[in-house]
């Protein structure tokens, strides 16, 4: 298992995804409604959503991502996939514990886009 990030890195900060979507502000409803990030930037074109050291990119484009899932590593994926339910999101694949020492779920975005949140099993 290589080094688990830092809050003091040497050198990369953080490394964003940039989604290329049809609905640029649908997206970051998505994510700020129902996964909990924050949205103050973002018009129909380009839009930056986060939430504590994770943001997604969106970027205004003719067909929806495909060949692509973001992974979202958490502290307690529970208490994610509560405030997702809570919030009214569809879970596409049910929380539990995977052979690869991975507890995760995932919610599917408005273009398709699988967005899964998971923690290392202790």
């Amino acid at each position: 298992m290589p080094n688990p990030p830092t809050a003091s890195p040497a050198q990369f900060i953080q490394g964003t995804p940039v989604l290329h979507v049809p609905e640029v502000q649908a997206t970051a409803t998505c994510y700020r409604d129902i996964l909990g990030f924050t949205w103050d930037y973002g018009d129909d074109d380009y839009c930056v959503v986060w939430r504590d050291n994770s943001a997604i990119h969106s970027v205004k484009g003719d067909t929806q991502p495909t060949g692509v899932h973001l992974f979202q590593w958490v502290k307690d994926a529970d208490a994610v996939h509560d405030q997702v339910k809570e919030a009214g999101g569809t879970i596409a694949v049910e929380i539990g514990d995977r052979p690869y020492g991975i507890r995760d779920f995932s919610v599917r975005d408005p273009n398709g886009v699988d967005v899964v949140f998971g923690q290392d099993i202790e």
